[in-house]
């Protein structure tokens, strides 16, 4: 039998969790000599997370490329700001979302002067001061997580005669308050891991 290493392989995501592949844009703005994070707010019309605030950025199309040609498309179709004024600076961290949910993350400086919102799933932008996050630190709070098996589930499965849903686990949710926004969940997370790679690349 054979016991050689096997080639050299590009580890790929095992998607036995079903997750949505997103992309995203942290996009870096100067505002009066300052940098700051621009963020969007959802259209209260949008079916999933209407009113909430995020990054520029959305589902990875089989006619992306990339993951990160997705968050240019996207950050394109969403504020109308076309690849040639996007200077990315890393990739951040990819992030598993327990709601089902994989983001990747892209910071990137956006030398825009103007914008132009789709309102269809935009409300407006706004800006905040990178300073900002790095003089706080976010609230932690916690979101329980619960499964039921789904109609159909084997029946001679153990997990087929619970009843109802079952507790599973606790994770944390970031929330930053900036006035009267509430900047939370997978967004509040990015923003950290963001703060946290712009420390270390600063300390070098």
């Amino acid at each position: 039998m054979n016991h050689k290493p096997w080639p050299d392989r590009i580890v790929r995501q095992n998607t036995c969790m079903n997750t949505a592949q997103t992309a995203v844009l942290v996009p870096v703005v100067m505002v009066d000599g300052e940098e700051h994070l621009l963020f969007e707010v959802r259209s209260s019309r949008l079916s999933w997370q209407p009113g909430d605030i995020c990054f520029p950025g959305g589902g990875i199309e089989k006619t992306d490329a990339s993951s990160l040609d997705a968050a240019l498309r996207e950050t394109w179709e969403e504020i109308g700001v076309p690849a040639s004024q996007i200077h990315v600076l890393a990739p951040l961290d990819y992030m598993e979302s327990p709601v089902g949910v994989t983001v990747w993350p892209f910071a990137a400086f956006v030398e825009a002067d103007s914008f132009t919102i789709n309102t269809d799933e935009i409300t407006e932008i706004f800006t905040v001061p990178v300073d900002w996050f790095i003089s706080r630190e976010p609230e932690i709070h916690q979101i329980e997580m619960a499964t039921r098996p789904a109609k159909g589930f084997p029946a001679d499965m153990m997990l087929s005669k619970q009843q109802g849903w079952k507790k599973r686990r606790t994770y944390d949710v970031l929330l930053y308050r900036y006035g009267n926004r509430i900047i939370w969940g997978i967004t509040a997370h990015i923003i950290a891991n963001f703060l946290q790679i712009r420390g270390q690349i600063n300390d070098l």
